[in-house]
């Protein structure tokens, strides 16, 4: 297991469950202090072509690292970027080779900066800073398994019929977020 103490990593149970508002709001807060890298990551499994898009040219690759360069597209990657991280990254990778794409990224491009990062995956191979999982309650389009990641998580947020309560909670958890001597610190 790779321990980075300097990433955060957002899962969630479902689509629209919240991890790329929060990815975004994170990105704002720290970046005003720290440079922050956004990355989005993608394990690519058969029969998902309806989840993630069709990427029939990339069926070949054992994994791809791009650089999102238009803040304006409307993707996640996008949006991290308007949040204001100095760089955002996708990784679309099979399931086999997740840990082979993330040695890469790390190699190449992270210098101790802060790494958000949207990917639920993520956290059966790196041991990071932060975990947090997102839970949308009821969940909307196909549920995952997640039981083994809520016990991962260091903390976990319930989106549901008492919005205003949920995003209150997870405001006061952004607000209270630090950063220091290469540490996450959760003062709530």
């Amino acid at each position: 297991m790779l321990n980075i103490p300097n990433m955060v990593i957002i899962g969630g149970n479902s689509r629209n469950s919240g991890k790329t508002t929060m990815a975004c709001d994170m990105i704002d807060r720290l970046s005003a202090t720290h440079e922050v890298i956004g990355l989005k990551v993608t394990s690519i499994r058969p029969g998902e072509a309806d989840m993630h898009g069709n990427h029939a040219n990339e069926e070949t690759s054992d994994y791809t690292i791009t650089a999102e360069s238009d803040p304006n597209s409307g993707k996640d990657t996008s949006k991290m970027l308007m949040a204001g991280a100095s760089q955002v990254f996708y990784i679309r990778a099979s399931e086999n080779f997740i840990e082979k794409a993330i040695l890469h990224f790390l190699s190449r491009d992270i210098n101790k900066q802060i790494i958000v990062c949207e990917s639920r995956s993520l956290r059966g191979i790196i041991d990071p800073g932060l975990f947090l999982m997102m839970m949308r309650l009821p969940v909307e389009g196909k549920i995952k398994e997640v039981t083994d990641y809520l016990s991962l998580a260091d903390r976990v947020f319930y989106f549901g019929p008492d919005s205003y309560r949920d995003r209150t909670e997870k405001q006061k958890f952004i607000d209270n977020l630090q950063f220091t001597n290469g540490r996450f610190d959760l003062k709530n």
